[in-house]
């Protein structure tokens, strides 16, 4: 999974208004905000519904109606957006595109048999789920 991949994930140069390609162009995006028309386009890249990806955020439908497509995040939802575009990208890496959606809708029983996709409204679920992820990549089912 590469910085370049996030980026396209999360709309790419079209959409970021920028090109990626290291850590810390990375961060400074994040710094400066991600436009809202990043979530549109990362839920697109997922096969879901905006509305669902935004209940994965740390605000309301009501403030996200507030910004323009082109207006830029606060910094704490512009991380959240890309730490969910970095899982999105290993999720699929590790079992393709319509395999990683149905695993996380589905029960896991090393996490108490809750569905992944209720883990990603926190930063710390959102890291549970990647090490769940590595855990499944390398084999350890435990």
């Amino acid at each position: 999974m590469t910085v370049a991949a996030i980026a396209n994930r999360l709309g790419g140069s079209k959409i970021l208004g920028r090109s990626v390609q290291n850590d810390a162009e990375l961060m400074q995006l994040i710094e400066q905000g991600i436009p809202k028309a990043t979530i549109r386009y990362l839920a697109d890249s997922l096969g879901i519904e905006s509305k669902e990806l935004i209940d994965y955020l740390p605000v309301t439908v009501r403030n996200l109606q507030r910004y323009h497509e082109a207006d830029r995040l606060n910094d704490v939802l512009s991380d959240r957006l890309v730490a969910l575009a970095e899982l999105f990208e290993y999720g699929e890496e590790v079992f393709g595109k319509g395999r990683f959606r149905d695993w996380l809708h589905s029960p896991i029983l090393s996490l108490g048999r809750q569905q992944p996709i209720s883990f990603l409204k926190t930063h710390k679920g959102i890291g549970i789920i990647r090490d769940e992820i590595g855990r499944i990549e390398h084999g350890i089912f435990a």
